[in-house]
């Protein structure tokens, strides 16, 4: 193995040309690699009609609209205002992150009142 690695290195000292012999086939089937590109119509998007009885329900929904705005922003047609949630939504979001995500403080509290209670009944044995 160290005299494999000493002639490369030799050959790549003097200059010899036939150094893509040297490389592993996967080196050079990588290098040779040119990927399809992403065929993305932004000038003519597909915009659903949400009159449409032929447009299928999951295309009217408010999350594919968010869809539609991220892969053609502005020229979706969808009104950015539209893809926050609403007032009323949002203070759900929030309760219910408070309930199932209580802060640190909270958790570290019950914590230490679970350790308390161990020691305890540690003490009472």
């Amino acid at each position: 193995m160290a005299a494999s690695l000493l002639s490369r290195r030799t050959a790549l000292f003097l200059g010899v040309s036939k150094f893509n012999s040297f490389l592993p086939a996967v080196v050079q089937q990588t290098a040779n690699y040119n990927p399809r590109p992403l065929w993305l119509n932004i000038k003519n998007p597909y915009i659903p009609n949400k009159e449409s009885e032929k447009t299928p329900e999951w295309q009217k929904t408010d999350k594919y609209e968010r869809k539609l705005f991220g892969r053609y922003g502005s020229s979706s047609g969808v009104e950015p205002a539209k893809l926050w949630p609403s007032h009323a939504r949002l203070e759900e979001l929030m309760a219910e992150e408070k309930e199932w995500h209580p802060p640190i403080e909270v958790m570290l509290e019950n914590i230490a009142a679970r350790e308390r209670e161990k020691e305890q009944k540690r003490m009472e044995r």
